[in-house]
């Protein structure tokens, strides 16, 4: 998906996730083909990038034998569609014996849960919309796959699960300076597209206000942002998250003493256990930044 499919205007909140995605990568990776051990007990599909991000994150990604397009990091297996648009006969080829799902607001597609009852798979929803979910799976993530894993590998998914947490505590850590710092998160398009804004309530904003940072806007969920919309809110840090975009929208902001931080961490916008590293960025980014004159 390009670009100039991404004008915010219209996208509803459950396509959000798909928008993100597709912002962060710029082409889906190639297919692979499937692994030749078909009798392997372990086999896991997931239709989240943010899934498969925490999966490798845990160590456990050779246990992917399917994902969708946008998924980095298991590029060994092979591309199995997305939550809206599975490809049932590569899902039956690879035949998993978990399915992670990241559930939209319309719920899982029933044709996925027929085919899972027919299969004898189990469909584990992961939920990761808030900073409080992206923790959560990392512990239900490991949970559900714990069964497939022999003991050594176990123990060893089970400490990297204490170090997410930790580095999770530590990648959003109070900064002493942000207090009343208005800070305000966005995701540009095209040029002359509106922005996409992360409220209050998503995973981004969670991180931040845990970091002291003030909510620049105030309403939750994912908003579409115009230039009158910028200049009401008057934020004292911008986050710019995408590539390549000009700042010159900003140019009125920044003369009135906002900061424009540009964020190259395309991790960010694939909430779940992969984020930590690029939050630890961004952290130190703005410790910079809070603490220059």
């Amino acid at each position: 998906m390009s670009l100039s499919a991404a004008r915010f205007r219209w996208s509803p909140i459950w396509a959000v996730p798909i928008v993100l995605l597709c912002m962060a990568c710029e082409r889906p990776e190639p297919s692979a083909a499937p692994d030749g051990d078909a009798q392997r007990a372990a086999r896991i599909v997931s239709l989240s990038p943010g899934v498969t991000a925490t999966l490798v994150e845990l160590g456990i990604e050779e246990l992917v034998v399917g994902r969708t397009p946008w998924c980095s990091g298991v590029s060994n297996a092979p591309a199995v569609g997305t939550l809206l648009d599975i490809d049932a006969e590569a899902i039956v080829r690879a035949n998993p014996t978990l399915i992670f799902v990241q559930p939209p607001a319309q719920g899982i597609p029933a044709a996925l849960i027929d085919l899972a009852q027919e299969k004898g798979w189990s469909v584990v929803p992961i939920q990761l919309a808030s900073l409080a979910d992206c923790k959560r799976a990392v512990r239900d993530i490991a949970a559900a796959c714990a069964p497939l894993l022999d003991e050594a590998a176990r123990t060893q998914m089970q400490d990297r699960v204490g170090q997410l947490s930790t580095a999770f505590d530590a990648a959003t850590a109070p900064i002493t300076e942000a207090a009343n710092k208005r800070i305000l998160s966005v995701l540009c398009g095209e040029e002359d597209a509106d922005l996409l804004a992360f409220g209050i309530d998503t995973y981004l904003m969670d991180a931040l206000q845990s970091m002291g940072f003030a909510a620049a806007l105030d309403r939750a969920g994912y908003q579409s942002l115009g230039q009158e919309d910028l200049l009401r809110l008057k934020p004292d840090i911008v986050i710019l998250l995408g590539r390549g975009q000009s700042t010159a929208r900003f140019d009125t902001l920044v003369a009135g003493g906002t900061r424009v931080v540009r964020v190259q961490e395309p991790a960010l916008l694939q909430p779940g256990g992969g984020i930590t590293a690029s939050l630890d960025r961004l952290r130190a980014r703005l410790v910079f930044e809070v603490q220059s004159p």
